[in-house]
């Protein structure tokens, strides 16, 4: 049996002038995979709920079965399209994920996490699994590596503890980490999947590397990534482990879905991946990875998450500090005499130093205990993990 499966990143940020030609390229996308002969399709950055509505439309006579994770308070991003039954969805949250203050970020307002379908491929259960992991920004200084490692980490434990049931499995997304990365490096070795473009027996892709981001190619790649990334970088993914007694060869692992026809755009700022897929029942011996590499991944994560919870207890003291600040400074224009006209500006600037005050008490006492947990959960559970594995 052949499975055609495609995952692209829509860059769909519902913020204007900030997200260039939405509109259009949502349309396009969903003409093109209508017309396509896809099984399944994975998308992510789907944040706006017209922009699922309009997929649905162009896609819905190819792709009859949808679905949608919602999850934040902007949506999840994900949702995926199957020309086949959908039998079940699940979705597992990612704790932590960054920080409500970083609002140029906003990866925290969506509730980022993993989905899970199963589907029902003419007698063959297969489970998606999509995914849009928190993005690195400053790669010298990145300072959600720790969130990013225990999030990489929760989707590899997540998937070895569901995955049991199905025939074939695939992680589809935009997992914003490089294949030299730890948290790639942790997926595919504890989550034992393979990665579609390393084992395809061909491709029809221009690009030997199969980069997807930040490509010279692509109309939104600025001239300031070209000079960082000239050749682009691979971070969109499909990821694959077969079942017992399945054997999985990839046909081929292609990018596409490049510029739109008859338009000066791309289709988004990411290239799309497409893979087709022979299944078999029959029995196939794999190569599983060692323990002592599962073993190294892991010392490294729990050393980088330590980073992280020291970085959260430098964030507490700052946000303590602050609070008192603000408190000291409302307190001492509260009891000098300002003249008039200028005490309308005092009283205005008390009331945003109160405001502030109150933001610092909530990063203490609930933003910040919320990462310290989320980032503790993680720690215990690579080390419970690393324990049994000496």
């Amino acid at each position: 049996m052949k499975i055609k499966v495609l995952t692209l990143n829509c860059w769909g940020v519902p913020v204007p002038f900030v997200c260039k030609n939405r509109k259009e390229r949502f349309l396009a996308i969903g003409t093109e995979v209508g017309k396509s002969s896809y099984d399944i399709v994975a998308f992510q950055e789907v944040w706006h709920k017209g922009d699922f509505e309009i997929l649905k439309r162009n896609i819905g006579d190819t792709l009859p079965y949808s679905h949608y994770f919602y999850s934040g308070s902007i949506g999840s991003g994900l949702c995926l399209f199957s020309k086949h039954p959908i039998l079940e969805t699940l979705y597992h949250r990612f704790d932590p994920n960054g920080y409500c203050h970083k609002i140029q970020h906003g990866d925290w307002f969506g509730g980022k996490g993993l989905g899970l379908a199963k589907i029902d491929v003419s007698g063959t259960i297969v489970h998606l699994y999509i995914t849009h992991i928190h993005a690195e920004y400053n790669r010298e200084r990145d300072e959600y590596r720790a969130h990013r490692i225990c999030q990489a980490f929760s989707s590899s434990q997540f998937i070895k503890y569901t995955s049991n049931g199905a025939h074939v499995s695939f992680l589809c997304g935009d997992l914003n980490f490089e294949p030299v990365d730890l948290g790639y490096k942790m997926i595919c070795c504890n989550g034992t999947l393979k990665d579609a473009w390393l084992e395809k027996q061909s491709t029809q892709s221009e690009d030997k590397e199969g980069n997807t981001s930040d490509c010279p190619s692509n109309s939104y790649s600025g001239n300031n990534k070209r000079d960082k990334y000239p050749h682009g970088k691979r971070i969109d993914y499909i990821l694959y482990k077969a079942g017992e007694g399945i054997s999985v060869e990839i046909e081929d692992c292609s990018l596409t879905l490049g510029r739109v026809p008859g338009k000066p755009f791309s289709y988004s700022d990411h290239e799309a991946v497409e893979a087709t897929i022979t299944v078999d029942k029959k029995e196939q011996k794999e190569n599983k990875q060692e323990d002592q590499d599962l073993s190294a991944l892991l010392q490294e994560s729990v050393s980088i998450v330590d980073s992280g919870l020291q970085s959260t207890r430098t964030n507490s003291r700052f946000f303590i500090a602050f609070s008192v600040l603000c408190l000291a400074l409302a307190y001492f224009i509260s009891v000098i005499h300002i003249p008039y006209p200028l005490d309308y500006f005092v009283t205005f600037f008390k009331l945003l130093l109160i405001l502030s005050m109150g933001f610092g008490i909530s990063q203490f006492l609930i933003m910040i205990r919320s990462e310290v947990h989320g980032l503790e959960a993680g720690r215990l559970d690579m080390k419970n993990l690393l324990q049994n594995l000496k």
